[in-house]
């Protein structure tokens, strides 16, 4: 799972300018009005990929936007153009936070409930801080999830929707967005036909591409493959045996970002030695006298 910003207008793409005089007689630019808010629009899509391509069409995919982005409005639009598994949240922000993280992570466990007795469920996560947080790894392994981080600054080489997915999505987006701007009379799109072909063909790229390769080559299907590519980024001749244990503190700061405020017992607390409770003080032994003092009635002394 990675999140990633789509846009709603593609206008300051790299192209051809055709000249006045270029243009046959008669013929003028029309010019596209847009304002700055519009050129900035943006929303996220939260996006999951497997290399089962059984599973892949049961996995949600998640569009999220602020109040600005997905107005009320917009969401009355959308109606029926939203395909099932598909989820439009609004949101204060269209960022991905803790919160949403812990909504993300139930939404896919209920999305693969069906396999929850043949298949161990691995998410795969760069260490943005979105997805660091003591509340998160508590919820994955209340659920059974595995977590597994790729290591800070290393998600361009070891991701497979960075490596793999995003780009093929952004240039069949931008090319998309350049096809209806030509088809609109105005040379504007509006939001919800945006949305509704932003699902259209999200769905036929993630589902019509075996994303298998992708997860072999980056080493995520235990088959001990590695690209050359990879190994020649690491300086390695061949794949390495990784030991089945937690990493040490020092091992872990080289995964986690700067000056995160993990520690190693929030990550690891579950699979360290407990400490053994500490045993009780024994009472000191109390004499008969004390005894028979507690016994004695109290006196009233004027």
């Amino acid at each position: 799972m990675d999140e990633t910003s789509v846009a709603y207008n593609y206008t300051s793409g790299k192209g051809f300018v055709v000249s006045q005089r270029s243009l046959p007689t008669g013929k003028k630019h029309r010019k596209t009005s847009l304002g700055s808010n519009e050129a900035k629009a943006n929303f996220s899509y939260l996006s999951f990929v497997t290399h089962d391509t059984t599973i892949q069409p049961k996995l949600p995919q998640i569009f999220v936007g602020n109040e600005h982005q997905f107005t009320l409005k917009l969401l009355g639009e959308l109606g029926g153009h939203v395909p099932p598994g598909y989820y439009v949240w609004r949101e204060k922000s269209a960022w991905n936070n803790h919160a949403l993280m812990r909504k993300v992570l139930c939404l896919l466990v209920k999305h693969l409930e069906a396999y929850a007795a043949t298949h161990q469920l691995i998410l795969v996560l760069d260490v943005a801080r979105c997805h660091l947080h003591t509340s998160i790894y508590a919820l994955a392994r209340r659920k059974g999830v595995i977590l597994l981080y790729v290591p800070a600054r290393l998600t361009w080489l070891l991701q497979p929707a960075d490596t793999h997915v995003f780009s093929k999505l952004k240039c069949k987006l931008r090319q998309l967005w350049m096809d209806l701007a030509v088809q609109s009379d105005s040379g504007s799109i509006s939001h919800s036909t945006w949305l509704a072909e932003v699902f259209k063909i999200v769905s036929k790229l993630l589902c019509g591409t075996p994303w298998k390769s992708a997860f072999v080559s980056n080493g995520l299907l235990g088959d001990d493959k590695i690209s050359d590519r990879i190994l020649k980024e690491l300086g390695w001749e061949t794949s390495r045996t990784v030991p089945v244990m937690p990493l040490s503190s020092s091992q872990l700061k080289t995964v986690l970002p700067r000056r995160t405020k993990d520690s190693h017992a929030s990550i690891f607390g579950w699979a360290l030695p407990k400490a053994k409770p500490k045993a009780k003080p024994k009472a000191k032994p109390i004499s008969s006298f004390t005894r028979s003092m507690k016994k004695a009635p109290a006196l009233d002394v004027d």
